[in-house]
């Protein structure tokens, strides 16, 4: 009773007299401020809550910084607590969507954010475990990011515990409190690149898998599709994120997001219900693929890794059952076939994985009535109808394949892949069919080998192939091809018709010939029709070009004309043997001269496009025996068409809303295709690029001259333009030096006969001084010779007294040897006697020492 008692007084005035609400406002916020006693601050707050609805206003303007006081004094007390964080929540939500509400309620929200230390005591109250704080403060920090993300954001950088208090939220037991903290990190995490590094090194991927996991996975409620959303966020062109996530094998837990367990009444798996696609279960696959797709963005510098760790724990065979074997609908399909795309994208192994993928197509798509208009269903066409065109030579095979799923045949994935972008399957919707072409396109990006395989797949199968048992011919990419591009000629003679079945052939086929100077020559050869029954052989562009000018003068929809116009494009550039084969036949030069002419009604782009073609079969028309020469084609051009027309009908394309509208990745909303209207695609991406790179060159060469050389290959047309220069500059060289080497050839051959004359007359009195020398040098010689013969007879008898000389000396020598030996015998002989002598003395004087003994 007391607590209601003080309410009241609080409330009545002096003496109970009556007061306004902004007297009681200022009463109630004085009180707060300066009561001492706990019990009437609480009842202060709580009076000023109940009025907050009737008073935003004046409790905005006076009270806002007066409860933000209370919470740093009285944040211990729960019910006070309480009533402040529910009455700031109410001043910070506008009443209405009318614009004062909003701003008022935008100004309190800066009123609060402005000071750092009021979001930093609301975070540590996220300590407190009681439910009703713990809401309120979570409530109270959603709606102030709403009105001021990146003051909010500031804060909580600042706070040294604030973003694991939040993080805290993800583990708490009561799921609104898990929840609506789940929905407070993903609007702080979706723009700061801080943040979003804090809380993943909170541990935050393994936390938010485990609530995937404990929900279902894809099977759980929309709290699995918050969960990935803040993983997204996270990951999000966050390239320290996108390695810890590889790093902490994050990636190799995606695969069980695809994986779902559904239990039955009695806690068993219910097989059955694996292929019933909720709305929400669809929104929850779609989440998983747009992760995958966060983790390969193109030219990223994590995305070769990431494309490597997904391919080696099964992602990408995960995305091919999806989008080609499951029964997912039809979004999912799409969603799925960009995933596999830039898994793929510029990815030798995985595009070769692609390739190598065999699968059970799953159950065709049922066609609803309701979604399309009747006239653009293609009905199935008999094997009559399709052997009648050139492009059906060989083949018989209707469109669609409705036999039981257990009786459908095996296939490449990339089959099936092109069977659903041409529209085999009529219930496909156009954003799967564009996703589908998305697909192709990176299959072949900057993959040679790859365009090199699928252009020989568009020659027809033999008629006696003995790889399958069935009546029907086996379907390869390039049949499928052939039957689209033709297909709409058919479908014309019944009444209804899809002009995104040949043109998204032509796409695909355009992809398969780009930069690829082999594959084109590959699709050059290849020709219709029996020679042997009698029918003249037709070569694919003559038979793209047929199709063509039937679409024109048929007054078919523009786009088929478009597609056409394309591919041609598209091969004849930089090809002068394609260019070749396409003139041979006079009156394509013909026909598209009259579809550019000024007097033309057709459609302002497919002229463009068509004068887009001429010029590129100008510019590079260089065969030599090409049956129309450039010298042909350029008077037509300036005299039936006129420059400034040309280059208008050009300008007129890259002008159009279409043209600008072209996107890197084919996308088809649902709005687009609903109701029977046609989505707007007329030019593909690749294509518009080329355009272009390549317009402005094409534009010039009209006036170029026909007896100009040919272009360097390989060059940029600035490069080009400046080899140009730089080639006619030598060539005025090389002019200037030739008159200069003949004239000085001139003076030179005047100075050879001058020198010549006078080298005659010193020539002819040389030969007589030779003459008269000669004839005294042979008088000498011969005196020489006489002399020399003397003087050899003289040596000759020289060297014979010489040789008797020498055999005197030689027996002087051997005498004296002989006297040397007799003197050194006399030696000895001396010798010896002188020893006799000595030795007869000494007996001597023996005898006489005997003698004297005696």
């Amino acid at each position: 009773m007391n607590f209601f008692a003080s309410g009241l007084n609080t409330l009545r005035g002096q003496k109970g007299q009556h007061q306004t609400g902004s007297e009681t406002i200022d009463r109630l916020c004085d009180r707060i401020e300066h009561a001492t006693l706990l019990e009437d601050r609480r009842a202060s707050v709580l009076a000023l809550k109940s009025c907050s609805r009737e008073h935003r206003r004046d409790i905005g303007a006076r009270g806002a910084k007066v409860l933000c006081k209370v919470l740093h004094q009285d944040n211990a007390d729960i019910d006070i607590t309480k009533a402040v964080l529910e009455t700031l929540t109410v001043l910070c939500q506008p009443e209405s969507d009318r614009e004062e509400a909003q701003d008022f309620a935008l100004e309190i929200s800066k009123a609060i954010l402005e000071d750092a230390s009021n979001v930093a005591i609301l975070l540590d109250m996220l300590e407190e475990y009681d439910f009703y704080v713990r809401f309120h403060v979570v409530s109270l920090l959603a709606t102030l990011v709403l009105s001021d993300t990146d003051r909010l954001q500031e804060c909580i950088l600042t706070s040294p515990m604030g973003m694991s208090r939040l993080m805290a939220l993800l583990d708490d037991r009561r799921e609104i409190i898990r929840n609506e903290g789940l929905l407070l990190l993903i609007s702080l995490t979706e723009t700061n690149a801080d943040l979003q590094k804090i809380v993943a090194f909170e541990n935050a991927f393994e936390r938010l898998l485990a609530i995937i996991d404990e929900e279902g996975a894809i099977s759980g409620g929309i709290i699995v599709q918050d969960c990935l959303q803040l993983v997204q966020n996270l990951l999000r062109y966050n390239v320290s994120n996108q390695n810890y996530f590889r790093e902490t094998s994050c990636i190799q837990r995606i695969p069980a997001l695809f994986n779902e367990e559904i239990l039955d009444d009695s806690g068993k798996h219910d097989t059955s219900m694996k292929d019933v696609w909720s709305d929400q279960k669809g929104n929850n696959m779609i989440m998983v693929l747009e992760l995958v797709r966060v983790l390969v963005v193109p030219d990223h510098s994590n995305t070769a890794p990431n494309q490597k760790s997904m391919h080696q724990c099964g992602i990408l065979q995960l995305l091919i059952d999806v989008s080609l074997t499951s029964s997912a609908p039809q979004r999912v399909k799409a969603s799925a076939f960009y995933a596999l795309a830039e898994l793929i994208r510029l990815n030798k192994v995985n595009q070769d994985a692609l390739s190598k993928a065999v699968i059970i197509p799953a159950h065709p798509p049922v066609f609803i009535a309701e979604a399309h208009n009747s006239t653009l269903t293609p009905p199935s066409r008999s094997s009559a109808q399709l052997s009648r065109s050139s492009f059906q030579s060989g083949r018989n095979s209707a469109i669609g394949d409705h036999r039981p799923f257990a009786e459908r045949e095996r296939c490449p994935a990339i089959v099936e892949v092109v069977a659903i972008a041409v529209g085999k399957y009529p219930g496909c919707t156009y954003s799967v069919r564009a996703a589908a072409t998305c697909l192709f396109q990176t299959f072949v990006l900057e993959n040679p080998d790859t365009q090199m395989v699928l252009a020989t797949t568009l020659n027809p199968p033999p008629d006696d192939n003995p790889n399958t048992p069935s009546s029907e011919k086996p379907q390869s990419p390039g049949t499928l091809l052939l039957e689209a591009l033709q297909g709409w000629q058919e479908d014309n003679e019944t009444g209804a018709t899809d002009p995104y079945n040949s043109w998204f052939a032509t796409v695909l086929f355009s992809h398969i010939l780009q930069n690829n100077p082999r594959a084109k020559s590959i699709a050059l050869a290849i020709s219709f029709g029996d020679e042997e029954n009698g029918e003249d052989p037709v070569s694919l562009i003559h038979a793209i070009a047929a199709a063509l000018m039937v679409a024109v003068k048929g007054q078919s929809d523009a786009r088929v004309a478009l597609g056409y116009l394309a591919l041609l494009c598209i091969w004849c550039y930089d090809n002068p043997k394609s260019i070749k084969d396409f003139l041979s036949e006079g009156v394509h030069l013909q026909f598209l001269i009259e579809l550019i002419s000024p007097s033309s009604k057709e459609d302002p782009m497919v002229q463009g496009l068509a004068a887009f073609l001429l010029g590129i079969c100008y510019e590079y028309n260089w065969e030599h025996d090409a049956p129309i020469t450039r010298a042909t084609i350029q008077p037509i051009i300036l005299s039936r068409i006129g420059l400034d027309h040309f280059a208008a009908c050009i300008t007129r394309v890259r002008e159009s809303k279409p043209f600008k509208a072209a996107v890197p990745f084919m996308v088809v909303l649902p709005s687009e295709e609903g109701g029977g209207r046609l989505p707007e695609l007329y030019f593909d991406y690749s294509f518009v690029e080329f355009m272009k790179r390549t317009f402005e060159s094409t534009q010039k060469s009209i006036m170029v001259s026909p007896n100009k050389s040919r272009p360097l290959a390989g060059l940029s047309p600035s490069d080009q333009a400046e080899t140009e220069s730089q080639m006619a500059s030598m060539q005025a060289k090389i002019t200037a030096q030739s008159n200069e080497v003949a004239s000085l050839k001139s003076t030179h051959e005047v100075e050879v006969a001058h020198l010549k004359s006078s080298h005659e007359a010193e020539l002819a009195s040389l030969k007589a001084r030779y003459e008269a020398e000669t004839a005294d040098l042979r008088s000498k010689l011969d005196e020489t010779h006489r002399m020399l013969s003397q003087q050899s007879h003289e040596r000759r008898e020289h060297e014979a007294v010489w040789r008797e000389l020498e055999e005197v000396r030689e027996q002087g020598r051997v005498r004296q040897e002989r006297q040397e030996a007799l003197e050194k015998e006399h030696e000895d002989l001396l010798i010896c006697l002188a020893e006799q002598d000595e030795e007869l003395s000494g007996l001597k004087e023996h005898i006489l020492a005997l003698g004297i003994s005696k």
